[in-house]
């Protein structure tokens, strides 16, 4: 599967950031998975619509000025963690049939 940049798409591999962004409201419409690396694990690339107040949250996120309430950051970290590290796991997907972890 391959991601396509979109000027109306933000799209970031940071788990943190995104988690960041769902804790602020903002609505993620996609995971694109890429398998990478040298032992070919599964990386999530999250994807938000594009808007000034996205890039804002970015900006704010870089220089350590926004602040999110911990449990609920916690909770879409975890939830986006498990979505990306699983994806191989589900039997409904393509990428198990070939899939190899080692």
């Amino acid at each position: 599967m391959k991601f396509m940049q979109n000027e109306e798409v933000f799209s970031t591999r940071d788990l943190d950031l995104a988690a960041v962004l769902l804790t602020l409201k903002f609505k993620m419409i996609g995971v694109d998975i890429q398998f990478e690396g040298s032992k070919n694990l599964p990386v999530g690339y999250f994807s938000f619509p594009k808007t000034p107040d996205i890039l804002e949250a970015e900006k704010k996120y870089w220089a350590r000025e926004i602040a999110v309430e911990p449990i609920v950051f916690s909770s879409f970290k975890k939830g986006l963690k498990a979505q990306t590290t699983n994806f191989y796991k589900n039997p409904n997907n393509n990428y198990n049939k070939n899939y190899k972890r080692y």
